[in-house]
């Protein structure tokens, strides 16, 4: 949808007191957080009719106040910063961070700096959660008219940091990459629409020239917003999510979190709650070992190389042991890619549930209905999908793991809508076996995975406690917290499920037990071997 030029605001700005940032220091980040004050903020904050019209990141930020225990650290101490003229009397109301004093920020070979492991420390580890810096939620800015750009979520983060920009933040942000001496690739899209380009350096233009700085230090500025910034998604995880939690995603500039690098055999997962973003181990670590995340979804991880790399879309070449290990040659040319994007899953949604099961049951197999051939839009670069080529010319059709797992789920859940319970279960264990196989350790999304089968499983006998125990153990330790029952109420209260299937189910995962090697709980699922999928599967 093309949006009507208008022209740029200029907003009064308001400078970021760095020096007042503080945060904790604590042994066990799970114990030392008050995770109720946090529920009843964001129930407080989600619970209105209507709450997310209007929405501001300055609403979120004064509302979930984080409150814990340990021993005070100022930001700028912790990251050896100082600022001569700071006041250090004045500090921020609430703390910015929770950190481990198992991590420490060290220097990482062909990387900078890093994140790295001082002690040994247990998968389901909270090391770190954090407020960032500068931040924008995405409806703040969807109606610009640049905002169907490829850059448009950077783009909106720069024009926040422009308009809170301060000497500290400077300093704050001085080693952060790319540093003053070194050049960024261009983060330009051929793609995106001429006017809605040409808007945006308008707006660029506009919200950065108040800034009496060099224009090459500016230049570097959005260059430090683009390669440094993350998102954050509450509940992304969660069927849940679209319905419910939209509105909370944004993306921000984090003073700590900017130090974990990318490897496509993380050691690290996130999820966020409002801005509030927890960093927790997935694997056990040993002293010395460094901590990364992945800058990738986890379902893209185990797709062909050089998909990953585009996926990065970083100026680095990644040089983890996935990365550098001698891998069979890839498809090159002949291949052409099945994309399940998000207009392709609206149609599917929108079919009745019999036609929906059996239009993914055909796409599984590589067959493309007569809709998908006809698409207008030109399907990205290598990303093709080409019925013609893959009969004709016997060109391979590659379906990404990432693209079935999103089929299975709109399988699934319209074999649930069906009350086709058991088709529904075998369809959440092979879900489950993908990101169990496929996926790191304990990803978040075998949680839900196992909600939903131990929903379906209480419908068909009643016994539902195996699967609630998997969906509990894989929660805590994606999330480093008890937290299950709060995350999980609004996935299971809009469950298809009967609600004595929900009271089972409840009742099962009120227990929490010791959590187990990631090896044990895989073990618990006895996967078959025809229920673990390929990572990605070819046609033709």
């Amino acid at each position: 949808m093309r949006r009507t030029a208008k022209k740029a605001k200029r907003l009064k700005r308001s400078p970021l007191d760095c020096a007042s940032l503080w945060g904790w220091r604590s042994d066990d980040l799970a114990l030392s957080v008050d995770w109720a004050r946090l529920q009843t903020a964001f129930d407080q904050l989600t619970g209105p009719a209507l709450w997310a019209n209007k929405l501001s990141y300055r609403k979120v930020a004064n509302t979930l106040t984080l409150h814990a225990r340990g021993r005070k650290e100022s930001l700028m101490s912790l990251l050896e910063r100082s600022e001569p003229d700071s006041d250090a009397s004045t500090q921020a109301a609430s703390p910015h961070f929770v950190i481990s004093p198992g991590i420490a920020l060290q220097s990482s070979p062909g990387k900078g700096r890093g994140w790295f492991a001082t002690r040994p420390l247990e998968a389901g580890t909270l090391v770190l959660l954090e407020r960032p810096l500068v931040a924008t939620l995405d409806v703040e800015w969807r109606d610009e008219p640049w905002a169907d750009c490829a850059s448009a979520d950077s783009t909106a983060l720069g024009l926040e940091l422009a308009h809170c920009y301060s000497s500290s933040l400077a300093l704050l942000l001085k080693h952060f990459h790319p540093e003053e001496h070194m050049q960024a690739s261009s983060s330009d899209d051929e793609e995106d629409d001429p006017e809605a380009v040409a808007a945006m350096k308008d707006a660029i233009a506009v919200g950065w020239q108040q800034l009496d700085i060099p224009e090459a230090a500016k230049s570097r500025l959005q260059d430090v917003v683009r390669l440094n910034s993350l998102g954050f998604y509450t509940n992304s995880e969660q069927l849940c999510h679209h319905a419910n939690f939209t509105a909370l995603t944004g993306s921000g500039l984090f003073a700590l979190a900017s130090g974990f690098n990318h490897s496509c055999e993380p050691t690290v997962q996130r999820c966020s709650i409002g801005d509030l973003t927890a960093f927790v181990t997935s694997r056990r670590l040993q002293a010395g070992d460094e901590l990364c995340i992945s800058y990738i979804e986890s379902e893209l991880l185990c797709a062909p190389k050089s998909l990953r790399s585009q996926s990065l879309n970083r100026d680095f070449t990644c040089t983890c042991r996935p990365c550098t290990l001698n891998q069979p040659p890839e498809l090159g040319a002949s291949r052409n890619f099945m994309r399940m994007d998000a207009q392709v899953q609206a149609r599917l949604t929108l079919l009745p549930p019999e036609e929906r099961v059996e239009a993914v049951a055909a796409a599984l197999s590589g067959q493309l209905d007569e809709g998908e051939e006809g698409e207008e839009e030109q399907p990205e670069k290598d990303h093709e999908v080409d019925e013609e080529t893959k009969e004709g010319t016997g060109k391979t059709v590659v379906l990404l793991g990432k693209d079935a797992q999103e089929l299975r789920v709109v399988q699934a859940v319209a074999l649930m809508q069906l009350g086709r319970w058991e088709e529904a279960l075998k369809v959440w264990r092979v879900l489950a076996a993908f990101s169990c196989h496929h996926c790191p350790p304990f990803d978040e999304a075998i949680a839900v995975y196992a909600t939903q089968a131990s929903l379906c499983a209480a419908e068909i006998t009643g016994d539902c406690a195996k699967y609630a125990r998997l969906a509990v153990e894989a929660h805590r330790v994606a999330c480093g917290a008890d937290i299950f029952k709060w995350r999980y109420c609004k996935e299971v209260e809009e469950s298809k499920a009967s609600q004595a299937a929900k009271e089972s189910f409840w009742s099962a995962a009120k227990s929490s037990l010791p959590v187990r090697p990631f090896s044990e709980a895989v073990l618990d699922w006895k996967f078959s071997e025809d229920e673990v999928p390929n990572a990605n599967q070819t046609f033709g």
